[in-house]
């Protein structure tokens, strides 16, 4: 790089994850060995959102196959600081030998940007890239990518109540049919964060003469839009099997917990691309197709607030267990839209802890990085992460009912 020997871009405090409204603020570095001449010095912030993906198509002649491009983007923003220099310079601008510091800021939208994501065919992604424009020569360049999360708080009403799915299915051989196999499944809540894990409660009944085996997994489904067109990928996170049931047999889980690891958040407010979660508990049957329930679920990126003394209380009046009351709207008041949060408001309780996306690094070089960049291309999302989770339990039932119906005379005891 001749007399450039350094050149980088650092994050104030190290602070590589933000949210909608916050500042990113930071140095970039310039070291020389030599006095520079240059037009200018420049830092670019950028937002973008872009889907990618090919499809072999047939031309239904001798002529053969071609392969058909689906490409879709969006810029969220596009931010430009000149540092030294000016946009104007005729070359005659001179940075002296040695270590430079040159400071800048940037405001991020409030609203209307999604959460950082890389997948197979498109991602959601944030940069910096700073530029040494030199009077006839090449460019030096350096990038670096940051995480921004939009916010989805699971202590919203419709994130704390449980998920419920039934199936069930009678087995066929030849001239005979089998007893029926059955599944009922729910979780303790719909929204978690990473770290976190899901509580499953399933009863299951197998009056066939085959030995069924339950599993439940944590399904990923992205899905990528393009041109009119729809791309999906599943992924599958964390896997738990259960004891082998035998004909004729019943089984159940009591709270059996699936582990959900630094996995994106879910993405609902990007139009090309979204990213949805489901719990699939799967029967698996010898000889014939499995049995299987999906648990849509909500991975988000506000934990869920510890649970306070009086809980018990704020159930002491419901009747029906799937509408909560008054009491416990007001404690998980619903959450503002994106583009109204008061981000200075999110961290109530201690700051949230931040873990690597478990499908690890990308390049974040591309077409519009022509020539060489200086310094680190990797980078890897960082999301909240819930570090020494310990499930808590739902009340139970004689917590949230003291007044149970009145037992008859001569009765068992039971309501």
């Amino acid at each position: 790089m001749g007399k450039l020997k350094a050149f980088e871009i650092v994050f104030d405090r190290s602070k590589t994850v933000f949210y909608p409204g916050q500042e990113v603020s930071g140095k970039c570095l310039v070291d020389l060995s030599g006095d520079m001449k240059m037009k200018s010095l420049r830092v670019f912030m950028r937002g973008v959102a872009k889907v990618h993906w090919t499809e072999s198509r047939s031309t239904g002649n001798r002529l053969g196959a071609y392969t058909e491009h689906y490409n879709a983007e969006i810029e969220y923003f596009f931010k430009k600081q000149v540092l030294f220099g000016g946009d104007a310079g005729d070359g005659r601008e001179v940075l002296t030998e040695g270590h430079h510091e040159f400071p800048f800021s940037f405001e991020l939208p409030s609203g209307g940007i999604s959460t950082s994501f890389e997948g197979k065919y498109g991602s959601i992604r944030y940069w910096l890239k700073a530029e040494v424009e030199k009077p006839w020569a090449f460019n030096h360049k350096t990038k670096k990518a940051f995480t921004v999360i939009s916010p989805i708080n699971i202590n919203r009403t419709e994130y704390v109540m449980a998920v419920e799915n039934s199936i069930e299915k009678t087995l066929c051989c030849f001239c005979c049919t089998s007893g029926p196999i059955s599944l009922y499944a729910h979780t303790d809540r719909k929204g978690y964060c990473p770290g976190e894990s899901i509580a499953i409660t399933a009863d299951f009944e197998n009056l066939s003469s085959r030995t069924i085996i339950p599993h439940a997994t944590l399904h990923q489904t992205q899905t990528f839009v393009a041109g009119g067109k729809s791309r999906s990928r599943i992924s599958k996170f964390t896997i738990v099997t259960g004891l082998a049931i035998q004909p004729g047999r019943t089984a159940n889980w009591d709270a059996q917990l699936l582990k959900i690891p630094a996995v994106s958040p879910s993405i609902i407010n990007s139009c090309l691309i979204r990213v949805d979660y489901a719990v699939r508990l799967t029967l698996q049957i010898p000889g014939a197709y499995n049995l299987s329930v999906d648990l849509p679920v909500v991975i988000g990126t506000v934990p869920l607030r510890t649970r306070p003394s009086n809980y018990t209380t704020l159930f002491s009046n419901v009747e029906d267990l799937s509408v909560p009351n008054e009491s416990v709207l007001a404690y998980y008041p619903p959450a503002p839209p994106y583009s109204e949060v008061e981000i200075s408001s999110i961290p109530e309780e201690p700051p949230p802890t931040y873990a690597e996306c478990v499908e690890g690094s990308v390049d974040i070089t591309d077409d519009d990085d022509d020539g060489d960049i200086m310094g680190e291309t990797r980078f890897t999302p960082m999301y909240a992460y819930v570090h020494d989770y310990q499930y808590q339990p739902p009340p139970a039932y004689s917590e949230v009912d003291p007044h149970p119906a009145p037992v008859a005379e001569g009765g068992s005891g039971q309501g």
